[in-house]
């Protein structure tokens, strides 16, 4: 039904000794859009409060 490039966790975690650079990539890349994320929400935040401060 599937057919997996990997037999085991340990090969798609290795990759041929390629794992290293790949998952240190997906992991820089998730923590990046996650900052992005979090900073504009902050963003977002503040221009709402300084929009319904009462003047």
């Amino acid at each position: 039904m599937f057919n997996f490039a990997f037999n085991s966790l340990y090969e798609a975690l290795y990759m041929n000794g390629h794992g290293l650079y790949v998952w240190s990539v997906v992991i820089l890349v998730f923590i990046s859009l996650l900052g992005f994320f979090i900073g504009y929400t902050v963003k977002i935040k503040k221009i709402k409060d300084k929009l319904n401060e009462p003047n």
